[in-house]
């Protein structure tokens, strides 16, 4: 693994860290939870949450594996892309809808 990459693993790794703690620190709540939620995923705002960066990510590289001839192989990352967008990102959307709900009773 290259520098640059293990790097960025890291800077992943810390901003993860830093959701966690908001979402399981000793005063987090259901707004704190929900809120956590929608940085994973936001509907309304797709390309700007984490799965969101993911999904655009992996379509990118299936675009320039496509353009070096990897029909196949991009296929199956298209597949996880949209698997991350679509079946995570709108099971969150639910979960954090759920939560502010139950916030508000």
């Amino acid at each position: 693994m290259s520098a640059d990459i293990a790097t960025a693993v890291a800077s992943i790794r810390l901003g993860l860290h830093a959701l966690r703690e908001n979402a399981l620190g000793d005063t987090a709540d259901h707004e704190d939870q929900a809120a956590v939620l929608q940085a994973l995923y936001d509907d309304r705002d797709q390309s700007g949450s984490v799965l969101g960066m993911i999904s655009d990510l992996l379509t990118d590289i299936g675009v320039r594996i496509d353009d070096q001839g990897g029909e196949d192989i991009t296929e199956v990352i298209d597949e996880a892309a949209a698997y991350v967008q679509d079946s995570a990102g709108l099971r969150l959307e639910r979960a954090r809808a759920a939560l502010i709900a139950l916030g508000a009773a």
